[in-house]
């Protein structure tokens, strides 16, 4: 059986520059005005799974959980 190579580059380090926030960014706006087939779909999808307050829910654990003895 003949492998082939592989012709993907390698990829990059991940750079230490921190993303930008996009926290202030009104969707629905975003959604409404777009004339970007794809940050339009992308916005609408964002709306329709986006969790009401009640829905809403951050998780984070860090610790080694139950020890079983």
């Amino acid at each position: 059986m003949a492998t082939t190579p592989r012709t993907e580059r390698a990829a990059a380090a991940p750079s230490a520059e921190p993303l930008p926030d996009f926290a202030g960014v009104d969707v629905r706006l975003l959604a409404a005005r777009t004339d970007h087939a794809v940050l339009g779909e992308v916005a609408t999808l964002l709306l329709r799974n986006w969790p009401t307050g009640d829905e809403a829910v951050a998780y984070y654990e860090d610790g080694p959980g139950k020890l079983l003895r």
